[in-house]
């Protein structure tokens, strides 16, 4: 069976690719820092679970290698991990502006390092970026640039990656309802209502909706895409 790794894999958009690509018969890998619900929810599905924190290379590189060898290799690797701070960019601390791009953009090229000799012909790699990477996001600097950085990394990466069957592909969510955004919400950060009323299709995304989105990145379907990023935004990045 093909495998599927998962950088921050235990909740929202990277447990759906996990319970999605299991279901299609996968063998399925969390990569996590949250012991307690990494290992619950690899139990749950019959996958592995292995700690590794994202923002570190040497922790990436040595459970890669542990599923790698457990598996035979990967066919799929999703680096989901991610965090937002939210905060007036004149003020942003310096250790916020550094979070989040360490886990953002660094910890998602450390991934990609780590899978990069275990990745087997005609797998693929599809990143989680976001509308952040093309619309001007008011007091979230370090995140959008983040973002806008796995765009270039999946361009980069195609080209050099292409020539060994791997495909690079990166699918960029609108707002997702997930426990991320309700605790955003709880925060006073956003409006769920609001928010719900940006995209031409009046409602917001759901896990299943972006992850249907990887699915098909990471299916013979989309054998002939490559470097490209799919906006899963309900028209919202392109509606004037």
């Amino acid at each position: 069976m093909p495998t599927l790794v998962v950088t921050g894999g235990a909740k929202g958009i990277g447990l759906g690719a996990v319970e999605r690509f299991h279901a299609d018969g996968w063998d399925v890998a969390i990569v996590d820092v949250d012991d307690e619900a990494g290992e619950a929810q690899a139990a749950r599905v019959g996958g592995t679970y292995v700690h590794a924190d994202a923002t570190s290379r040497d922790e990436l590189f040595d459970a890669f290698g542990r599923i790698a060898e457990r598996h035979g290799g990967i066919d799929c690797l999703v680096p989901s991990a991610g965090i937002t701070i939210v905060g007036p960019s004149a003020d942003l601390p310096e250790d916020s502006w550094r979070r989040v791009i360490d886990l953002d953009l660094n910890g998602v090229f450390y991934a990609c390092q780590a899978a990069a000799e275990h990745l087997t012909a005609d797998s693929s790699v599809v990143m989680i970026s976001s509308i952040a990477a093309f619309r001007g996001m008011r007091e979230r600097a370090a995140y959008c640039v983040a973002k806008a950085g796995v765009v270039a990394l999946v361009r980069v990466l195609s080209a050099e990656w292409a020539e060994r069957g791997v495909r690079v592909n990166a699918v960029a969510p609108g707002w997702v309802h997930t426990p991320f955004l309700d605790d955003a919400a709880a925060k006073g950060y956003v409006d769920l209502a609001t928010l719900a009323e940006r995209p031409p299709i009046k409602r917001l995304a759901t896990v299943e909706d972006v992850v249907g989105a990887i699915r098909f990145l990471a299916s013979p379907e989309a054998s002939f895409v490559t470097g490209q990023t799919l906006a899963v935004d309900g028209g919202w990045t392109y509606a004037f």
